[in-house]
């Protein structure tokens, strides 16, 4: 189980995290243990402790296409814990990990009670917009080595790492395979990133960013 200093999340302080954690329950999962199906009635949120987690979905072609993980410090399932709406995505322990899990009828006991967790929730919600929007807007706009960085970026574990292959990364971001081995090995001769057996590894996270971002 990968121990990390949790990296909060925009809008989670500590202070949001303790309460929460205080109302949840703690559960631990084996490596590659599915979680949440989609379309499963979906009625609890995830704050994540320990490990690693994947969020993924099934394409036309019936081929998982990971859209990100989730790493100690996050939280995941705000939207489906209040609304209690069938899950989008598939929800995987990558590695042995754990999480704690608040239920829909407390999560809603501390909105109501609680203005620092009912402050968190509207700005995750809000931001959660925000996120898919830009994501839309990256799809339409940015060209693939950018959409690349970003993807890196985000995903990235807090040592740097980002375990997928890079076959499972092409189908993520919609191209080939051999164009993803193009442009990594672009990021490569830069010096931001490292390409090893079913990893990539990040080595400089903050011109990585910049790197990404739009001209």
């Amino acid at each position: 189980m990968t121990k990390t200093k949790p990296k909060l999340e925009p809008g989670i302080s500590e202070e949001v995290i303790g309460t929460l954690r205080a109302h949840g329950i703690r559960r631990t999962y084996q490596k590659n243990q599915l979680i949440v199906t989609a379309g499963d009635d979906f009625e609890e949120l995830f704050i994540i402790e320990a490990g690693k987690f994947s969020y993924s979905n099934i394409d036309r072609h019936g081929n998982a296409s990971v859209y990100g993980y989730k790493h100690a410090g996050s939280i995941w399932g705000l939207a489906g814990a209040l609304m209690g709406t069938p899950a989008s995505f598939f929800f995987e322990a990558v590695e042995e990990s754990a999480a704690t899990c608040v239920s829909q009828d407390e999560l809603w006991r501390l909105i109501d009670s609680d203005a620092a967790i009912r402050r968190a929730v509207i700005y995750r919600l809000g931001w959660a917009v925000f996120e898919a929007t830009s994501f839309g807007h990256q799809e339409r706009t940015l060209p693939l080595k950018k959409r690349l960085a970003v993807f890196l970026t985000k995903n990235a574990d807090d040592s740097g790492v980002l375990e997928l292959p890079q076959s499972v990364l092409a189908r993520n971001l919609g191209v080939s395979r051999y164009a993803v081995g193009t442009k990594l090995q672009m990021l490569k001769k830069r010096s931001l990133i490292e390409i090893e057996y079913g990893r990539i590894r990040v080595l400089d996270e903050e011109e990585l960013k910049r790197f990404a971002a739009p001209d």
